[in-house]
């Protein structure tokens, strides 16, 4: 039980740290924020195809954070338009490489190549993409900020507080499995509790950047659940690895996919929530009151 307790201390003080880190990068934006995702794509890369290696896999990695650091580049430039092209360009040249490795040509390796490129290079660019938002702005404190770093900072928050009230309440009150095949340690209490948490967070951090309650509840709703899958996600692919982290970086966490498997896919459904129903606010014709 002691070591338990320590472990936990560890999770709750690792994520802590790595949450101020990410938000002092999501706040000041620039230089800070692209170097923190280019330090992401490289390890993650790096550990997502130990992963692939683990399994006889055998994808190019230099070739593979070369193009996620491409992808990257063009995002913190904020020229979005060329993103579709690039990537496709380097899903050719994914093709081309591993056809020349002649008869030790795999189409798993292909596969996993373009696996790599789209969950560690391609999924973490929409952080960039939400904070850019620019549609209106909110007020704290007498300073003005663009809707894109409220909205970001919201969902890293809430994915933070889904992630710790998920492993408490099933720490002390987890009872039943909540996907034994995928991953046996994690419980329905366990997720009841992180939604319920996340969804407590997204309604404060709502009203702070003058979100309507609706909106605020939904989002706590789509984040917590999307930070629930994508931790399964990543234990799916663990699971099929045979491995029990993806890395040792972390004390108590693993590598930084272990870290970020929450975020990961949320940010995708995050982005797109956020385009289509607060920055161009689908729900315009309707009034929400509280």
């Amino acid at each position: 039980m002691v070591a338990d307790s320590g472990l936990g201390k560890k999770r709750v003080i690792v994520a802590v740290l790595l949450l101020a880190w990410v938000l002092a990068g999501l706040f000041y934006g620039g230089f800070i924020l692209a170097s923190f995702l280019a330090l992401f794509v490289f390890i993650g890369t790096r550990e997502f195809v130990e992963i692939a290696r683990n399994r006889g896999m055998n994808p190019p990695f230099y070739f593979t954070v070369g193009a996620a650091f491409a992808l990257l580049g063009i995002a913190s430039l904020k020229e979005y338009s060329l993103l579709f092209g690039t990537f496709v360009f380097f899903a050719v040249a994914a093709f081309l490489i591993i056809l020349f490795r002649g008869v030790k040509a795999r189409v798993n390796d292909l596969a996993i190549t373009m696996l790599a490129l789209v969950y560690t290079g391609v999924f973490p660019l929409h952080m960039l993409m939400i904070r850019d938002f620019d549609a209106r702005s909110f007020s704290v404190f007498g300073y003005e900020f663009n809707i894109g770093i409220g909205l970001v900072i919201m969902m890293f928050l809430t994915v933070a507080a889904c992630d710790i009230g998920a492993f408490y309440s099933g720490k002390f009150f987890g009872k039943h499995a909540l996907w034994k095949e995928v991953s046996p340690k994690k419980t329905k209490e366990g997720s009841i509790g992180g939604t319920v948490a996340g969804i407590l967070v997204s309604v404060i951090v709502g009203c702070i950047i003058g979100l309507n309650i609706v909106i605020s509840l939904m989002t706590g709703i789509l984040v917590s659940l999307f930070a629930q899958l994508g931790d399964l996600v990543e234990s799916m692919i663990k699971r099929e690895a045979g491995i029990k982290d993806s890395g040792t970086l972390f004390p108590g966490h693993g590598g930084v996919l272990d870290r970020s498997d929450s975020y990961i896919i949320t940010v995708v459904a995050a982005y797109y929530y956020f385009k289509y129903f607060v920055v161009n606010n689908i729900f315009a014709t309707f009034s929400f009151t509280i």
